[in-house]
């Protein structure tokens, strides 16, 4: 089977996610996060690439990463190939850890770069009981702090300094108040717009093609946003009934 074709865009910054094969857990411990977060360290020295922004959730990994797609390739296949051995080895198992290679969507102007920065900093609200403003696995912290793994900088140039930075991500779509009224339904354009800032994804209709958890999680938080399942089924081209279902 051939290389999986990855879009490459002028930025060089890719939104990069990997999964655990059949959705099983990538961290039993904290001791595992800290050797995942150390390799990532080293080999974003080696190969000369910047991060912008990650989190480690239980079984998956963003990361925001800007620079050359095949070096972030190389990267991407030490960084996996070295926490297996060591996963492995920890927890008495063989075999695979991650789900196919990895997955990169390009990141195409600062408002997406935005869009999907503060989209992994709020991962873990999935996670019931959790805040994503005390979450010790995600580089929010690193922003309002001391950054360890994260280069900093160029997000934060994005912003008016610190209380901008803290309002935009406190300023997403809470649940309890839809960004739109299904009595004035917003039309398609504006939807597909407005899905692209949201989740910070490159197109709507992109959302298809991603594995079925992250699928139906952008789903069901779009859902929450008041749009419609007939207009998400329009410009996602997910079908009603799957749309119905995502959570």
């Amino acid at each position: 089977m051939g290389s999986k074709y990855r879009e490459e865009c002028e930025s060089n910054i890719y939104h990069v996610t990997f999964r655990g094969v059949a959705k099983q857990i990538v961290f039993e411990t904290d001791d595992d996060r800290r050797f995942f977060g150390k390799r990532m360290r080293q080999y974003l020295d080696e190969l000369d690439l910047q991060l912008y922004a990650w989190c480690f959730m239980s079984n998956h990994v963003h990361q925001v990463i800007r620079g050359d797609i095949r070096e972030i390739g190389r990267y991407m296949k030490k960084l996996l190939v070295s926490y297996a051995h060591c996963f492995n080895d920890r927890h008495d198992r063989v075999g695979h850890l991650s789900q196919n290679r990895f997955d990169s969507v390009p990141i195409k102007s600062d408002e997406q770069l935005m869009a999907v920065v503060r989209y992994v900093h709020r991962n873990p609200e999935s996670i019931p009981g959790q805040s994503y403003e005390t979450y010790q696995w995600s580089s929010y912290r690193e922003y309002l702090g001391n950054p360890f793994i994260s280069e900093t900088e160029f997000v934060w140039s994005l912003f008016n300094g610190r209380e901008d930075f803290v309002k935009f991500h406190k300023d997403w779509v809470p649940d309890d108040q839809p960004a739109f009224s299904r009595r004035n339904p917003p039309d398609d354009l504006v939807a597909a717009k407005f899905a692209c800032e949201l989740l910070g994804i490159a197109s709507a209709i992109s959302i298809a093609s991603l594995p079925k958890s992250e699928r139906d999680t952008q789903l069901a938080t779009l859902k929450k946003t008041g749009l419609t399942v007939s207009q998400l089924a329009r410009i996602t081209g997910v079908g009603r009934n799957i749309i119905q279902r995502a959570k």
